[in-house]
């Protein structure tokens, strides 16, 4: 039999365990097939709901997005937890790939999370290729969800790292091979233009719990406007630097973006997630990024709404800022005091806070509770706008859907037309920071494609030190100034898959003893 049980898994390393027997024609009642592991609809149907949790779950983990956030000056804290401290020191060093460090999490939370729900989504796929049917002739629909959580997955692991593996349902025994971080978006961008025809004239609703909405229960219309924004994210986020932001099909995201959430196929909405006390759904990120005693606002963003404040705390208490822009009162807190300790590294602190999401912070009474932001609307509107900028576009209307929460919430003067493609762009820019600070983790995205990061800031994340260590690969890493931020060389590349291959002969070679022992009837 052809055991295809190895996608489900937790790193990809699990990969290389699993190709010793993939390809064997032995019984393994350890390791059942597809077919019976996930025989009934049921069973299909559950697995299917529970990839949107487990997507949910590593897009709103505070590692890694915690650590990108310091690491692009827009949060700021020199504890030791999430990775915070180290990747925010003044001049940036190198990430520590270290499979015994501690800020190895900062890899392995997202590689493993997003693997596991890639592995599951495989999973209900390959069943459904193999026949298996979900009652009452929904298979459809929960493959519609499968589909979602690996586009979504493969999405992420193209943002965060440099490299992934790229697994679906159609993926052999054999060991993947390392793909860069492009390969994988352009075959997640795939896997979103199929989801999103797979849903034209549907008309799914799913259970409320499959993704507990402030907007009401999942929907075929809310699934495929989230996947337009979703595509529209990956093009515009992919490019790690300004030349690479240039290259980017700005009218496709234009076309993605007007099919988003705030598009025109209804009725604008944010995708913000009820939580239920961090049981099964919070985020984590806004949960520890909007408590102040954790973590407080860089002031290079309180600089950039009031000119006047310093870019840098310096150890001298600044007096409380005043900006045009209402949201340094309505969704920012001036304490008067910093935390942390100052041997750390005086300029990591602040005495500004992110106030707008403290109902669901760790110290709230309604702590993990209540719609916690997982997507704005205004970050289609603000790709959509910026599609239309960079496209030489009609201007007029990215200035409308800059003003939604420019002068919708900001209270600030309204960019026009007259502000030409170098204005718009700087208050669009301005608009992301401010607007979509701790939401969907895009602080480091948005910096790196416009070189607003500080030099020797990594671009991206380095595969996990345990997982290359698993596969016997050697280990590299990203950061610190005069280091490699994005690129490792070509011989360095050379070397890497020279070493995947010297990993796959070795399973070659111990399929082949495992067939001799089972001839001979040493292995049953």
């Amino acid at each position: 039999m052809r055991n295809h049980s190895y996608l489900r898994f937790l790193g990809a390393a699990a990969l290389l365990a699993a190709g010793a027997c993939a390809d064997l024609d032995v019984t393994n009642p350890n390791q059942p097939d597809i077919k019976r592991a996930l025989g009934s609809g049921e069973d299909v149907k559950n697995i299917a709901i529970s990839t949107m949790n487990s997507w949910y779950l590593a897009q709103t983990h505070y590692e890694p997005w915690t650590m990108l956030s310091t690491t692009a000056d827009m949060g700021t804290s020199n504890f030791g937890n999430f990775g915070m401290r180290f990747n925010n020191l003044e001049p940036r060093a190198e990430y520590v790939n270290n499979s015994a460090g501690g800020d190895r999490m900062v890899t392995e939370r997202p590689w493993n999370g997003y693997y596991g729900t890639l592995g599951a989504a495989n999973d209900v796929l390959i069943a459904i290729a193999n026949g298996v049917e979900v009652p009452n002739g929904e298979t459809a629909k929960y493959k519609a969800l499968a589909a979602f959580a690996q586009a979504a997955s493969l999405s992420d692991l193209s943002l965060i790292f440099d490299q992934a593996f790229v697994v679906d349902e159609t993926t052999t025994g054999t060991t993947p091979e390392f793909k860069g971080y492009k390969d994988v978006a352009a075959n997640a961008l795939a896997k979103w233009d199929a989801l999103i025809t797979s849903l034209n004239g549907t008309n799914y609703t799913w259970e409320p719990t499959v993704l507990p909405l402030s907007a009401g229960a999942l929907n075929s219309s809310i699934l495929q406007r989230l996947s337009n924004t979703m595509a529209a994210r990956l093009l515009a986020y992919t490019p790690r630097s300004a030349a690479d932001n240039a290259t980017v099909n700005w009218a496709k995201v234009v076309s993605y973006a007007e099919k988003g959430i705030t598009g025109t196929s209804g009725t604008p909405i944010d995708i913000n997630v009820v939580g239920d006390d961090c049981n099964n759904w919070c985020s984590l990120f806004v949960y520890y990024n909007n408590e102040p005693s954790w973590m407080r606002v860089d002031m290079r963003l309180i600089n950039l709404m009031d000119p006047n404040s310093p870019a840098k705390y310096t150890g001298t208490m600044p007096p409380k800022g005043s900006s045009p822009d209402a949201r340094l009162e309505s969704d920012f807190q001036y304490h008067g005091t910093v935390i942390g300790d100052p041997a750390r590294g005086i300029y990591m602190q602040s005495p500004y806070s992110h106030k707008r999401y403290r109902f669901h912070a760790r110290t709230s009474p309604t702590s993990g509770e209540g719609p916690a932001p997982l997507i704005l609307g205004a970050e289609n509107d603000l790709l959509w706008a910026e599609g239309l900028i960079q496209s030489n576009g009609d201007l007029a209307k990215a200035a409308a859907l800059i003003n939604k929460t420019r002068v919708g919430r900001g209270n600030l003067a309204p960019a026009t037309a007259a502000d030409g493609k170098a204005g718009l762009l700087a208050k669009l820019y301005y608009e992301r920071q401010v607007e979509l600070f701790n939401t969907s983790g895009v602080e480091l995205w948005d910096g790196r494609r416009t070189d607003r990061v500080q030099a020797g800031t990594v671009r991206h994340l380095p595969v996990p030190a345990k997982e290359l260590e698993i596969l016997r690969l050697p280990i590299y890493t990203f950061g610190g100034v005069g280091k490699p931020d994005r690129n490792i060389s070509e011989s360095f590349n050379v070397a890497l898959n020279q070493a995947l291959e010297v990993a796959r002969q070795d399973n070659a070679a111990m399929r082949s003893r495992l067939r001799a022992a089972t001839s001979q009837g040493f292995l049953r």
